[in-house]
């Protein structure tokens, strides 16, 4: 009879090993795939969240190159207005000095039919000739004057524009690298998040395994036990 318990014993160890061990397999697996299925998720979250920050950055870009492209008409259209000016100006300059020649030729005239008055006259026409070449320097003054504010302006302006795409142009680089570094402190939390679980996991594991362990010796023990019981009732 005890060449007999003992080989009972046997069996029912080895055919419990096995279905611990198929069971720790199993629940192996399950959260293998149960991790992978997670980091799927996550990497396809990630990926809609590049594409809505690459459309998001196409669509910026866009409205940039749309705001670029009006500020350029906006300034051929001021440049535009500003040469019609000028011609303006030009074509009364023109009409003055053909005024002036019509009324430098009329007293001129008139100076042939008071010839008589000839001193006086003379006077008088250098009197006016004066006054009238500090008149054309005033005006040639003026409208250098004029044109040099119209140049600096359009000067300030050329360097208002190209101060301001410099500042957009700063202001996106800073807005991607603030996306980037977001990007980079979200993967560095999410590291920690997956290494605090995985500790936690191996912990929760080695506590199974413990648990495991205690509950063979307690298997082990009771099937000791009843052999040792089975081989007293026949003895």
């Amino acid at each position: 009879m005890p060449s007999f318990a003992t080989p009972l014993h046997s069996d029912r160890t080895e055919f419990s090993g096995k279905l611990l061990s198929a069971a720790h397999k199993h629940k192996h697996v399950s959260q293998d795939q149960l991790l992978l299925e997670n980091r799927i998720a996550l990497l396809k979250k990630e990926e809609e969240r590049a594409w809505r920050k690459i459309q998001q950055t196409k669509k910026r870009a866009d409205e940039i190159v749309k705001m670029r492209r009006d500020n350029e008409m906006r300034l051929e259209r001021k440049q535009l207005m500003m040469k019609e000016a000028e011609d303006r100006e030009r074509k009364l300059a023109d009409e003055h000095l053909r005024l002036s020649e019509e009324g430098r030729r009329n007293r001129a005239h008139k100076m042939e039919e008071v010839f008589n008055q000839k001193s006086e006259a003379v006077m008088r026409e250098r009197q006016e000739k004066q006054m009238n070449r500090v008149q054309v320097r005033t005006q040639q003054a003026e409208e250098y004057r004029a044109k040099r504010v119209q140049k600096e302006a359009v000067k300030k302006r050329e360097e208002d524009l190209r101060q301001t795409r410099e500042e957009e142009r700063v202001k996106i680089e800073r807005e991607n690298e603030e996306k980037y570094l977001e990007r980079v402190r979200e993967k560095e939390k999410a590291i920690k998040k997956k290494e605090k679980m995985v500790s936690k996991m191996e912990r929760e594991e080695m506590k199974l395994i413990q648990k495991l362990k205690n509950t063979q010796q307690l298997q082990q023990r009771a099937f000791y036990e009843l052999d040792n019981a089975l081989n007293a009732s026949h003895i």
